[in-house]
């Protein structure tokens, strides 16, 4: 996770909510074996998660390095192996089915439905 890690440690610029108080509700969640705090919203809300998540993310915000780091975690092809990861991360941000679902909708509903406790992150 190297060419993430700073996706991961600086700190987010929280700008004024919309209830004026100027805080909003952050959940701990482990990343790889890194623990980070998300805002709540992004976790539970489907829309501002696909909004984020998005093909339009991984093309327009996401650097080359930050890309290809992420393809590493892709299955290798024996053939056109690239093309194919590239039809992959099409299927995945446009909701295909890959046999028991897609795996970023997966991603969201268990964001939103599980809780947390203290002792998840005790290590």
């Amino acid at each position: 996770m190297d060419s993430l890690d700073h996706m991961l440690t600086d700190p987010l610029e929280l700008g004024p909510c919309g209830d004026g108080q100027g805080s909003r509700i952050m959940e701990d969640c482990l990343l790889g074996g890194t623990r980070v705090s998300l805002p709540e919203d992004l976790l539970e809300d489907p829309e501002i998660f696909f909004d984020v998540v998005s093909l339009s993310t991984w093309q327009e915000v996401l650097s080359d390095s930050q890309r290809e780091h992420l393809q590493q975690f892709l299955p290798l092809f024996p053939e056109d192996s690239m093309e194919q990861q590239n039809q992959l991360i099409l299927a995945l941000f446009s909701g295909e089915n890959f046999r028991f679902g897609n795996p970023l909708h997966i991603a969201q509903k268990l964001f939103r439905d599980t809780v947390p406790s203290e002792s998840d992150f005790r290590k």
